[in-house]
């Protein structure tokens, strides 16, 4: 999938999550700032959005629940670049 192709397969699927808070907090990490990400950075992003449902996001977004060890570097370039 070409780079293009991945941001706007993000954006469409980080847009049409289904609450009011995972839109809030998918529109400050994920479309706010995705032209920050490299090619590989959304493709684990896409990969997160594959594996998880948008409450288990949330719940890593929010550190309700321990991020999966396979994407703690993604999260932490997710929450650092605020």
């Amino acid at each position: 999938m070409s780079f293009n192709s991945l941001k706007k397969t993000i954006k469409y699927r980080v847009s049409y999550s289904g609450t009011k808070e995972t839109d809030i907090l998918y529109k400050r990490y994920f479309i706010n700032q995705l032209d920050k990400f490299s090619e590989k950075d959304l493709e684990q992003i896409k990969l997160l959005f594959n594996q998880f449902s948008d409450n288990e996001i949330y719940d890593f977004l929010t550190s309700k629940v321990t991020i999966p060890l396979g994407f703690k570097e993604i999260f932490k370039k997710i929450l650092n670049d605020k």
